[in-house]
Order: structure tokens, then C-alpha cells, then sequence
């Protein structure tokens, strides 16, 4: 005799991919790395909550800046953090705060934007580079 029953199984692998379709704060490299567009000011609060985070600053620096960089509780050694900082008619320097970042800071260029690069080590984003990217 041949069942209608369906296997036990079945529909579960249905719900499953309905709530992966739907949950919240995807991480990468499970979802795309945070992009964060932050509004330029001259002391900044960055928080990082990915493993890969990459902070635009919204308009040209107006003035010396103190970036202050807060990871997440979840964020792990290795994590990645790009800053990218655009610079105007005048240089300004920007300092990453040193609770949570370790840096010798970025010196601005006219005209120039240009991108930190971090790795995060022992709970701190260590400065692994500054490129001039225009």
C-alpha cells in the first residue's frame, strides 16, 4: 500500500530557508560587509559590529577630527575596518581614540581622500595602513 503521508521531514527545510530569508544583522561573511555613511564632525563615534566594516565619512573634514571606534561585543580578532576620509580645500588630521584603536593617526592632503585600514588584534584595531585612493 502506498502512503499520502508526506516524510517527517518535509516543509522543515521550507522553514528554514524562510527564516534565514528574514533574520536581521546577517553578519559577513555570511552577508555583506557593513557599509556606514558617517556624518563628518570633529569628534566622531564609530561602532563596529561586523567582521568587515567600512565608514565613509559623509562630506569633506571641516576640522581637526578625534574618531572614536567602539566594537561590538561579537566583533573578533582579525575583524577588518576601513575609514575612509575625504579632505577639502584644507588638510586636517584626524586621531582614532585609543581606548579601542591603536594608530599614529592620518595626516589629511588637500583635495585628497584617503582610506585607514585596521586589523583587530588583543580587542584593538591596530592601523595596518593609510592609502591616498583619488
Amino acid at each position: 500500500m502506498v502512503s499520502n503521508d508526506s516524510p517527517e521531514w518535509q516543509g522543515e527545510s521550507d522553514s528554514f530557508n524562510t527564516q534565514i530569508e528574514h533574520m536581521s544583522g546577517v553578519k559577513y561573511p555570511f552577508g555583506d560587509a557593513d557599509m556606514q555613511a558617517v556624518t563628518t564632525a570633529t569628534t566622531i563615534a564609530l561602532s563596529v559590529g561586523d567582521q568587515v566594516t567600512y565608514a565613509k565619512l559623509g562630506s569633506n573634514l571641516t576640522g581637526a577630527t578625534t574618531i572614536n571606534i567602539t566594537p561590538d561585543s561579537g566583533v573578533k580578532d582579525g575583524a577588518l575596518l576601513f575609514v575612509e576620509v575625504p579632505c577639502g580645500g584644507t588638510a586636517y588630521d584626524v586621531t582614532f581614540g585609543s581606548t579601542y584603536a591603536t594608530s599614529a593617526g592620518l595626516a589629511g592632503t588637500i583635495n585628497k581622500t584617503k582610506v585607514a585600514s585596521f586589523v583587530m588584534a588583543n580587542g584593538k584595531f591596530i592601523h595596518t595602513a593609510t592609502n591616498t585612493i583619488n
